[in-house]
């Protein structure tokens, strides 16, 4: 074996090697992260409404209206924010492109349930 192949081949290895390190510090970031998420207990009611009281009480200081809703097409929850005086709409989450192509892409989970 010539020393260049020599070279060549440990090189390699190395490269190897520090991918597969790589690999496992982005492994073992991510399974930190998903233990802290299942660790983090979810929002109780209570707390859901008081932020939702605050975020109400200051657009309306703002002259501005939130609402909700649930989309008839998608399922989805909607949360519209609109000028308390015209009634424009400011803000909507999601917007009305997305709600659309949900539905689309339902329709579509459809028909190739319905072929298969």
């Amino acid at each position: 074996m010539k020393v260049g192949d020599a070279v060549q081949e440990l090189e390699a290895k190395v490269q190897r090697a520090a991918a597969d390190k790589q690999r496992d510090a982005v492994d073992a970031a991510r399974q930190a992260t998903a233990a802290k998420q299942d660790a983090t207990p979810p929002p109780t009611s209570h707390k859901i409404e008081s932020v939702t009281r605050q975020i109400d009480s200051f657009l309306r200081s703002q002259n501005h209206q939130l609402q909700f809703r649930v989309d008839q097409g998608s399922g989805k929850m909607v949360v519209t924010v609109t000028d308390g005086e015209t009634g424009e709409v400011i803000r909507q989450v999601p917007g009305e492109e997305a709600l659309k192509m949900a539905q689309r892409i339902e329709d579509m989970t459809g028909l190739l349930d319905e072929k298969a």
